[in-house]
């Protein structure tokens, strides 16, 4: 423990009242959006440890840099991939550098992701998909610009750029319809593992009532294929399999394989994100389409764009929301041409 207050550091004080830097840093500054409780917690405790502000130090973080920092949530991914590439060509075509780390499920190892990247001074964060509390979020943006990729804005001045889900659920259950599927089965990662689990799966079970079928809900670790055996020994009717991603369709294909289903007659299996692994020919699945290049350029701009004018603290959070695309494979009709 530090000995001296100039010598205590505000993760000292984070550490010690069980917060996030972020959150310590807005609430030492009096802002109110952080809850009146938190506020006295962080308080007491920066008291009692003798914190001082460090003037020079404050000085020297508020200098700009030319540095965006990239947060992943994994490497498994291969949508996480594409978005890295994207997000270099577009940092790079403004003269930026790129900054990657990967954080993690467990919200604490994402906050030492964050407070990395925070250390060096970057102009700016983009974090994709981020499973944080939205408070946390709203005080990360009060210290430096802030896009989210994949996550609706929770509000301040955090910025966002996603695909719009209800449009996507609506493809994906219209598509399995006119194929004649009598039900709709969902295998999804476990919502404390993905933030956009629950958004996801809350669009799929709305579509599937507008189009008068059940949504059977699964969750899988990261293997898909016994949740996905599970799913088809419960369901004899023509059944949708709706994987949350390409990564995890992927799980699915040699179990049905292993059955007697007819792609396309009585199973048909979609997934989110059409990346590189959903072309191949060997797996031909039938993808949600996420433009990486969209989402990767606008996340750039509006980072850049806020960096700017200097509206970390004030200015409503823009909520950029595309339409997706379906491409159509083997994987849901067989006689389809591979894209």
């Amino acid at each position: 423990m530090a000995t001296s207050g100039q010598d205590v550091t505000q993760d000292d004080v984070a550490r010690v009242a069980g917060v996030s830097r972020s959150l310590v840093s807005l609430a030492l500054n009096g802002s109110p959006k952080v809850a009146a409780e938190t506020r006295r917690r962080i308080a007491e405790t920066a008291t009692t440890l003798g914190y001082r502000v460090n003037a020079a130090a404050a000085s020297l973080a508020r200098q700009r840099s030319r540095t965006i920092g990239l947060v992943l949530p994994n490497l498994r991914n291969a949508f996480f991939e594409q978005i890295a590439h994207t997000l270099g060509g577009a940092t790079g075509a403004r003269d930026l550098a790129l900054f990657v780390t990967v954080g993690s499920d467990r919200p604490e190892v994402l906050h030492r992701a964050v407070e990395s990247l925070l250390s060096v001074r970057v102009m700016g964060l983009i974090l994709v998909s981020p499973w944080l509390p939205d408070e946390d979020l709203i005080a990360i943006g009060e210290e430096v610009p802030v896009c989210l990729i994949g996550r609706r804005s929770p509000g301040g001045s955090v910025d966002s750029v996603r695909v719009d889900e209800e449009a996507a659920a609506r493809l994906l259950v219209g598509h399995l319809a006119e194929l004649g599927m009598r039900s709709v089965g969902y295998v999804g990662p476990r919502v404390v593992n993905d933030t956009s689990r629950f958004e996801r799966e809350s669009a799929l079970r709305f579509a599937a009532q507008a189009a008068g079928l059940t949504l059977d809900v699964r969750e899988c670790g990261e293997d898909a294929g016994p949740a996905v055996r599970d799913m088809l020994r419960s369901h004899h009717e023509p059944l949708g399999l709706v994987i949350h991603n390409d990564i995890l369709a992927i799980d699915a294909v040699p179990v049905l394989r292993e059955t007697d289903r007819h792609p396309g007659i009585d199973v048909a299996l979609v997934s989110y994100d059409n990346t590189y692994l959903a072309r191949r020919g060997e797996f031909s699945l039938t993808s949600i389409d996420q433009p990486e290049d969209v989402l990767g350029t606008t996340a750039v701009r509006l980072l850049c764009e806020r960096a700017e004018e200097g509206t970390t603290s004030a200015g409503s959070p823009r909520d950029v929301v595309l339409e997706p695309a379906l491409v159509i494979r083997g994987s849901s009709e067989p006689d389809r041409v591979c894209g």
